[in-house]
């Protein structure tokens, strides 16, 4: 039995759900060409620190451009981002100018150890990064390992299965890419030991754009898990992750017939949305 679910939109609601075909860009080394080119950079900080909430600790998740950012209180200064400048020159002769690096402070899951060739968990539980790909996709990394004497790891896996390895040694920056085969996932990328990464992309990534209001809950647009209610007569109008428009209607929409996936629901003249799990 599929289960279905509501995620209701709190204080900012989600107003649109779109698909970048090309690259997502997230520029975790600072590389100043890539900001030029709408890639900004990621600011220099002490990390999310203990993830309580207080002043200097922003409470887990962080999203940055789609990317979230997660730790637990024991795993303090997980995305410090500091100085570490480095150039390098890819394969299609990219010249990068990083100033900074990222790094993930230990390992992804209990127990991790550099040794370790494959994660003993496909969904990490601490030190982790995530995203939503619309399907099949492209991971791409410039990293480095956390020490120069020991090969370290950086696992990708869409919470169940193992998509692939970014492996990192000695002193220069290593660019690899992994690719995922398969529907809308979300893709996990942790270590099993410490190590920094300069450049992060991926295709097909599931990017949301925000803005504070209320949700439509507030103006009587609900889903019971088999139906979109629309209590108040609303226009409506049902869009797919894609960004393509499934169906529009003033009256309740039953939604038998939509495939598994996210929709977001979005009504005429308002900037509020509602955002369901199929």
């Amino acid at each position: 039995m599929i289960m279905k679910k509501t995620l209701l939109l709190s204080t900012f609601a989600i107003l649109a759900i779109y698909t970048l075909n090309a690259q997502q860009i997230w520029n975790l080394g600072g590389d100043p060409t890539l900001a030029t080119n709408g890639a900004p950079a990621f600011s220099v900080s002490s990390g999310i620190g203990t993830g309580d909430g207080t002043a200097g600790n922003p409470a887990y998740p962080v999203i940055i451009n789609g990317l979230s950012i997660t730790g637990v209180s024991i795993n303090a200064n997980m995305a410090t981002v500091e100085a570490s400048p480095k150039t390098f020159t890819d394969a299609n002769n990219v010249s990068y100018a990083f100033a900074n690096r990222f790094k993930f402070n230990g390992g992804g899951y209990t127990g991790a150890a550099v040794a370790d060739l494959v994660p003993s968990v496909n969904k990490p539980i601490q030190r982790y990064v995530s995203f939503n790909v619309s399907g099949n996709s492209t991971v791409r990394a410039i990293g480095i390992t956390g020490s120069n004497n020991t090969v370290r790891r950086i696992f990708v896996t869409d919470g169940t299965n193992l998509v692939g390895t970014f492996k990192y040694y000695g002193t220069a920056l290593v660019d690899s890419t992994v690719t995922y085969t398969g529907g809308a996932a979300t893709l996990y990328l942790y270590c099993s030991a410490a190590s920094n990464l300069y450049f992060l992309s991926a295709t097909n990534v599931v990017a949301v754009v925000t803005s504070s209001g209320n949700v439509l809950s507030d103006k009587g647009v609900s889903f019971n898990g088999s139906e979109i209610l629309n209590n108040k007569g609303l226009f409506l109008e049902v869009y797919n992750v894609l960004g393509k428009k499934i169906t529009s209607s003033m009256t309740s929409i039953p939604t038998a017939d939509f495939k598994k996936g996210v929709y977001i629901i979005r009504s005429s003249g308002l900037n509020d949305a509602l955002k369901i799990c199929i």
